[in-house]
């Protein structure tokens, strides 16, 4: 399928003053990215912080490996350690979007970064293994989940033609990051024990304090005559109402109308006592307001969606009414406004998202089973080096994301196809891996998991999109973080029952690449399930 296109929402029936007050909401929304400038320093700081947070999260199999030695648990308790780290991280990103919304970019990575490293140099003093489920899974990961989503946030705001470019290079530091720390914990426990090397890269950790202060937000632009208001002040004379405006409302009707009408095919002609109005009532950063802000694709496709148009209209009607539903939490505006975007349950009624947050789930279920799970159990098969095979993985993913994303931005690619087939790829290698018992030929099963399973966080949103349009992203993407979070405390831990019940680390290899092959395959039926639907709702037309 094309990925040009992308679905619209039918609304026939909206009136002008609809349109005119989407006009106005699209006028004080933030202002257009500057593709440059600034935002390439931010793209730099997006890129280290993605280097110390997954670096540390994805070679965190290393300090698994010493703690299975140190504390004696079993398999299955002790993955619990960084099952529940990445779930926090991931399920709080709804509410990292309400704090973001609210407090901006800056603020909330920079809280964040404190407390994720607070809590990873408290862990260098545990005596158990439960100690560090609380200190590294819960606080650590809660930490991690508010510097996450900003890391991603931030570029997006800053770029759009040069948008797949920016994130491509932020999000690469993940790789990077993995193919780094894994070394280099390795020689920190060499020499300083796992306490000590605990304390180290939690220290390190507070270097995402200067880099979250470069998130910047775009700046506003200056106002000049010919962008000021042209609709005539206020009159503020005592006096209700002029003569001349009560005959220009008898003898064309309600003037409400004209002004709307006015303000549709000029924007410009907005009243300035209402823009500083709003403007003034709001104290957030209003960020995750955009509907393409968690688009990391090129946006030239989805330019359609900078003007009014009856989709928007739809959209800015669907959004009042999500905010009336959170009404009651007790926060502010702008977090009630995120919430509700990331937590509306409404789309889990579309059956294509149904199938898509089935596949999101199986994959996570074996996504970190390999990254927890490869050093111990090449250590078991007498394998020299073993963290390095984290490296590869990590080396092979940077570049995967690079290749997928440069590849999806093609007009003639389908890219929820190039999705699928490198799903069940990644899966089919994880299942192949207990084949291999010497160094190379588990190099050679890192390389293909890494590069293959860069397409499962590189090229989600952009499938999102192509499936369900770019108004319903912030929503699809909260809710598939929630299933994400949740299907990460599943697989590491199970995993490791599965080693304490039959002492092989073989068991938990076959329901990673199967969960993860299998969310690659369920997705082929996507195109008959769209043609199934496309054919009910001509019929339905006809009707």
């Amino acid at each position: 399928m094309s990925h040009g296109a992308v679905k619209s929402t039918k609304n026939g029936n909206s009136s002008h003053a609809a349109a005119a007050e989407t006009s106005r909401e699209s006028s004080e929304s933030l202002p257009p990215p500057p593709d440059g400038g600034w935002g390439w320093m931010v793209v730099f700081a997006s890129f280290m912080i993605h280097i110390v947070t997954d670096g540390m999260t994805y070679s965190f199999g290393i300090f698994y490996a010493e703690f299975l030695t140190y504390f004696n648990e079993g398999k299955g308790k002790t993955a619990w350690i960084v099952s529940i780290l990445v779930g926090v991280t991931l399920s709080s990103g709804p509410v990292s979007s309400s704090f973001v919304n609210r407090w901006g970019c800056r603020t909330v990575t920079v809280a964040g970064a404190v407390l994720s490293a607070t809590c990873v140099v408290v862990s260098a003093l545990a005596n158990n293994v439960t100690t560090l489920i609380f200190t590294i899974g819960i606080g650590a990961g809660l930490g991690f989940g508010l510097i996450y989503l900003p890391a991603i946030v931030s570029v997006t705001v800053w770029f759009d033609r040069y948008r797949s470019l920016a994130t491509g290079i932020a999000v690469c530091g993940s790789g990077l990051g993995t193919f780094l720390f894994a070394p280099i914990t390795s020689a920190l426990i060499s020499n300083y024990g796992w306490r000590g090397a605990m304390a180290l890269i939690g220290a390190f950790i507070l270097n995402c304090i200067p880099l979250g202060l470069m998130f910047k937000p775009v700046p506003e632009r200056p106002r000049t005559p010919v962008s000021e208001p042209m609709l005539p002040k206020p009159n503020k004379s005592p006096l209700k109402k002029s003569q001349s405006t009560e005959q220009i409302t008898k003898a064309n009707g309600k003037l409400e109308d004209d002004v709307a009408r006015l303000t549709l095919s000029q924007p410009a002609l907005n009243k300035p006592h209402e823009q500083k109005s709003i403007a003034n009532s709001r104290h957030g950063s209003g960020i995750m307001q955009r509907p393409d802000v968690l688009y990391q694709g090129s946006m030239t496709s989805l330019a359609k969606f900078r003007s009014t148009s009856p989709e928007r209209i739809q959209i800015s009607i669907k959004k009042k009414e999500r905010e009336q539903k959170c009404s009651w939490l007790p926060c502010s505006e702008e977090s009630k406004a995120a919430l509700a975007e990331m937590l509306d349950l409404t789309l889990l009624v579309d059956p294509i998202f149904i199938l898509f947050s089935l596949s999101n789930f199986l994959t996570s279920i074996g996504f970190y089973i390999p990254y927890v799970y490869t050093v111990p159990m090449s250590e078991k098969l007498g394998v020299e080096n073993s963290p390095y095979l984290i490296s590869i993985i990590g080396a092979s993913n940077l570049v995967g994301r690079i290749v997928l994303g440069y590849i999806s931005d093609k007009p003639w690619v389908d890219r929820l196809l190039a999705y699928n087939v490198c799903l069940t790829i990644a899966g089919i290698s994880t299942a192949m891996a207990m084949v291999c018992w010497e160094f190379w030929g588990l190099a050679v099963y890192a390389t293909f998991f890494g590069f293959t399973i860069g397409a499962y966080v590189g090229l989600t949103s952009v499938v999102l999109v192509d499936l369900l349009g770019i108004e319903k992203l912030t929503n699809a993407f909260g809710l598939l973080l929630l299933f994400q979070g949740i299907a990460s405390l599943i697989g590491p831990p199970f995993a490791g029952w599965l080693y304490d019940t039959l002492h092989s680390y073989a068991p938990g290899f076959y329901v990673a690449g199967g969960t993860i092959s299998v969310s690659g395959l369920i997705l082929f039926f996507i195109p008959m399930l769209q043609r199934r639907m496309n054919n009910r709702e001509i019929m339905i037309e006809q009707i």
